[in-house]
């Protein structure tokens, strides 16, 4: 049987690859090397997607959070409140700042961000909260933003996962002070390298994030502020250009694949064994990741990797715990007990492949080698 990678990256096929070259060489010929035309008319096209009026082109979904935080005034000593569950950058840009982050748990069925618990967080010192829109679809946002817009703190979306998905008719990182994306070449929207945008309504917002890109630069080599590299490349900024055009028909499939895979959980009696995560209301899906939970993941996995099928963890440790954060991190064992969605999730997801390059024949493929391997 034909593997089944567990990412598409890179052009679909030749006529995408010429495009590709041509929007390069377009980008040489005009010195479109850091920032310039390129990045120009990405960035108009992501407001025109976003109905935004500011989309600022970044180095990485990284530092577009980052500098989200930093545009909204987070700064040392400032608590920042996270999720408990989602990649590391998610925390890991408020540390850089100096804050604090400060951890909740999740809905163990969604894993996206218990509301509940984080304005229950709410403190003093808290200056803003970090929503994730995981895997592609909206965090509840509709009780989040009101509570945190009455006690004054900033919300900055981490929408890494989940450009042009629109949440009650708006899209994600919009709602927001400032929302971050990610075009890392494994999103839906991927560059051909390392790119990320920022996003907000507020002007003010948008004059810091456009400044702290470029060392703090306020024109002049006038620094009034310390910033950072970030400034997207050219060619970044051409190649998601052509991506943009395709990103409906990407999208379509995603959703094409997810009903595929629905309907073989059904077919095979598998959907209460391969528990997939709960939908938020209002909220549509970019199907970043399909992801499932199982007890038995290591075991699905081994079937997976036989048959020649990709699949992975995301994320198989929660952020609470990571060593890196120091004085903040938790001890695993009283972890497992302060955030128990998060750990059930880190315990149990497993991402199945949904990119736009399977065929239609796939999705029940790969949930036929996974009830053969729980059935035994």
């Amino acid at each position: 049987m034909k593997p089944i990678p567990m990412v598409a990256v890179g052009p679909d096929d030749e006529a995408e690859r010429s495009a590709w070259l041509a929007a390069l060489a377009e980008a040489i010929d005009e010195r479109s090397f850091y920032l310039g035309p390129a990045v120009d008319r990405f960035e108009s096209r992501c407001r025109e997607t976003l109905e935004v009026p500011h989309a600022i082109g970044m180095n990485s979904g990284t530092d577009a959070i980052r500098l989200g935080l930093q545009a909204v005034g987070v700064g040392p000593g400032d608590e920042v409140i996270a999720p408990a569950f989602s990649f590391f950058s998610t925390a890991s840009s408020i540390a850089h700042l100096g804050a604090i982050p400060r951890f909740v748990d999740v809905d163990r069925n969604s894993g996206l961000i218990d509301v509940a618990a984080a304005i229950d967080r709410f403190g003093p010192r808290t200056k803003a909260i970090v929503p994730v829109h995981l895997y592609g679809q909206g965090a509840p946002l509709e009780e989040l933003i009101p509570a945190a817009r009455t006690a004054g703190i900033a919300v900055v979306e981490d929408a890494a996962q989940s450009f042009a998905v629109r949440y009650r008719g708006q899209a994600l990182g919009t709602i927001g002070d400032a929302g971050a994306f990610s075009f890392y070449p494994t999103k839906n929207l991927g560059a051909a390298g390392d790119a990320g945008l920022a996003v907000t309504r507020n002007d003010q917002v948008a004059e810091r994030l456009r400044s702290l890109r470029v060392h703090g630069d306020a024109g002049g080599y006038q620094h009034l502020t310390l910033g950072w590299n970030a400034r997207m490349d050219g060619f970044q900024g051409a190649v998601l250009s052509v991506k943009l055009d395709r990103l409906d028909q990407i999208q379509s499939a995603r959703t094409r694949n997810v009903e595929s895979y629905h309907q073989a959980l059904e077919a095979t009696g598998l959907l209460d064994r391969l528990r997939p995560l709960a939908r938020t209301p209002g909220s549509e899906h970019g199907w970043h990741q399909f992801i499932v939970r199982t007890d038995q993941r290591e075991k699905a996995r081994e079937a997976l990797t036989a048959a020649q099928i990709g699949c992975g963890f995301y994320y198989p440790g929660i952020l609470p715990t990571q060593p890196a954060f120091g004085e903040y991190s938790h001890d695993p064992v009283g972890a497992r007990e302060e955030f128990p969605g998060a750990t059930e999730l880190a315990d149990t997801a497993l991402a199945l492949p949904v990119h736009h390059r399977l065929q239609p024949e796939d999705p029940a493929r790969i949930v036929e080698v996974l009830a053969r391997a729980l059935s035994e």
